[in-house]
């Protein structure tokens, strides 16, 4: 090959060599870039690990995820599950909110935060003024920002974490001071923890919200929460509960309307700054009641712009069987009591220590029912007319007795808790042990006896079903059932006898022979007390005064039972008695000896 073409062709692969090599520097200088990139990311992260996410915003119609870790971070130092109402809460700063962005440009913002000037920044994109804006306002704003960038692009704003507002309880709570609370905090949320020691500082300092059913009480004297018996007390004014807040207006709340009635308007949301002041009531301040047929009755302070209806409000309305025409007011005055018809409690302003009393409606409250069970045609629960209703109209009402029912056997169990809110008064079945033993002069053992039938009861009626006198005369009343027992055709022999048991009923065999079938009388029985005790009412008679029923139960009692010292004591009681008799019979032998010998010496 000539010189010349040799050259030729080195330079070629000089040349092809060295383009080659430039291809791969240009394919591998931006992988070393990336993890050039990736190695000083790591780093930093090491030095500070509060990073903001990076956002793809290439494209017209891409997509982006921004994740704001520092704002995040700040909106930890106080956390809340509660529920904000967007129709109410006003955007401030120090709120944390998403904007989540749809149509031709999606993506979503995440843990922005608001700061002290009100400005809500949105990267890349720009920013908004939302303070003191609702969440529809705020939304609006932001929506009209990104429409500015982005074509056909919806913003959606949504309030992550509300802001810390500082509360100052003061007055005569046990616990005055600044208080950190949520936003969106309503009055009975920031008073509650008032009344508490514990956790009381680190709502102070704004940490997370503490369990209030695990708070402790400060003193015996203070109830653990603010239920409606810590509420209607009367050691706190709840009705006037005052709030004063920055630019001078001053707001009253209602805690008793709040917590009885469930109007809001007596427990208001709170602002930031705001002071609220609880007194303790005043020992004669006036009051004004609420009872009768109303769904929640109470007494709680007077207001000077208390009406009829406000109070009603409060009450929760009228019940069912409360009667709209028997309003009336009760008020004392100069000349004594004044009972006044309201006939519009719209219009009608009350008084100090007025009282209203709401009647009812006999008709509406007449929802009584009573039960049947056992051998009935139809067993069920039954409407009836409260102490009008009769036992035979009941019976009539469940079909009648089965032909299997042990009719004398029945009994009516009145159930007297559904009783126990009614006065005495009002209770048929209403009896006082107590009240029956302090007049006594009975001996300890009379009082045994009543301590018996009250544990008894007298709640249990016996009714012969085969008696048309006395299911007319027997009266129903709400609550009541009535047993019919199965006629099982047997009789039960127990006591002293030496094989006890139920036994085959048969129509005329005595008493005695129904001993015999049970093997006759054990070793230690009285045969003269034997009884017959009948079935439903349980009353104990001689074979020779009644019928043997199915059903009944035949009872042997046993000898008296004495124990060996009972034996051994009796017999040294028989030896001394009759060593006495001896000692007497000798002193009287030598009394007349005595006086014998006295005659005779006389005589002489």
């Amino acid at each position: 090959m000539p010189p010349f073409s040799a050259n030729i062709l080195n330079a070629r692969v000089l040349a092809f060599c060295t383009a080659l090599l430039i291809l791969l520097l240009a394919i591998a200088e931006p992988a070393m870039s990336r993890q050039s990139q990736d190695l000083m990311q790591r780093r930093a992260q090491q030095v500070n690990p509060i990073q903001t996410s990076p956002m793809d915003m290439s494209g017209v119609s891409g997509s982006f995820y921004f994740l704001d870790q520092f704002g995040i971070n700040l909106g930890m130092t106080r956390l809340s599950g509660d529920a904000i109402d967007p129709a109410t809460y006003r955007v401030g700063p120090g709120d944390l909110v998403t904007v989540v962005l749809t149509g031709n440009q999606s993506g979503t913002f995440r843990g922005l935060h608001v700061n002290p000037q009100g400005m809500l920044t949105l990267p890349n994109i720009g920013s908004v003024n939302v303070s003191n804006m609702l969440i529809g306002e705020a939304q609006d704003a932001v929506n009209a920002l990104v429409r500015s960038t982005f074509r056909d692009t919806e913003a959606t704003f949504t309030v992550e974490r509300p802001r810390q507002i500082t509360v100052h309880v003061t007055g005569d709570v046990p616990n005055p001071g600044s208080y950190f609370m949520p936003a969106h905090t309503r009055l009975d949320q920031a008073v509650l923890p008032a009344f508490f020691e514990k956790d009381a500082d680190d709502l102070r300092r704004g940490a997370v919200r503490p369990d209030m059913s695990r708070m402790n009480v400060r003193s015996p004297a203070e109830l653990p929460n603010l239920s409606r018996d810590f509420i209607l007390n009367g050691r706190f004014a709840f009705r006037g509960v005052e709030i004063r807040r920055s630019g001078g207006e001053t707001v009253q709340g209602d805690l008793v309307s709040y917590s009885i009635g469930g109007l809001l308007e007596g427990n208001p949301e709170l602002k930031h700054g705001d002071v609220v002041v609880v007194r303790k009531r005043q020992e004669f301040a006036p009051q004004v009641s609420v009872s009768g047929s109303v769904m929640s009755p109470f007494t709680a302070d007077y207001k000077p712009d208390d009406t009829v209806e406000n109070l009603l409000r409060i009450a929760g309305g009228l019940t069912f069987d409360a009667d709209s025409d028997r309003i009336e007011v009760q008020r004392f005055t100069m000349n004594g009591m004044q009972r006044i018809t309201v006939t519009d409690p719209s219009d009608f302003p009350l008084l100090p220590n007025d009282r209203i009393v709401v009647g009812f409606d006999a008709e509406r409250r007449n929802n009584f029912a009573a039960r049947v069970e056992g051998e009935a045609n139809f067993p069920g629960v039954f409407p009836i007319e409260r102490g009008v209703t009769t036992a035979a109209e009941l019976l009539e009402f469940a079909g009648g007795v089965t032909p299997q029912a042990n009719a004398p056997a029945a009994r009516l169990t009145r159930n007297r808790a559904s009783w126990e809110p009614v006065p005495d008064f009002l209770n048929p079945f209403a009896y006082e042990a107590d009240r029956i033993r302090r007049g006594s002069d009975q001996l300890l053992e009379g009082f045994q006896y009543l301590q018996l039938e009250d544990s008894l009861g007298q709640n249990i009626v016996h009714i012969d079903l085969s008696d048309p006198e006395q299911l007319a005369q027997v009266r129903i009343y709400e609550n009541d059932v009535l047993h019919i027992p199965r006629d099982q055709q047997s009789v039960f022999v127990f006591g002293q006898v030496m094989n006890a048991g139920f036994y085959t009923f048969t129509e005329g065999v005595s008493a005695q022979e129904y001993i015999r079938r049970a093997g006759g009388f054990a070793l230690a029985s009285d045969p003269d007390r034997v009884f017959v005790i009948k079935a439903g009412s349980y009353a104990w008679l001689p074979p020779g005064e009644t019928t043997l029923q199915s059903g009944d139960l035949i009872f042997v009692d046993r000898q008296p039972f004495e124990s060996l010292d009972m034996v051994r004591e009796n017999e040294f009681r028989r030896r001394e008695m009759r060593n006495r008799n001896i000692q007497l019979v000798m002193t009287g032998i030598a009394t007349i000896t005595s006086v014998i010998t006295a005659y005779v010496a006389i005589t002489r």
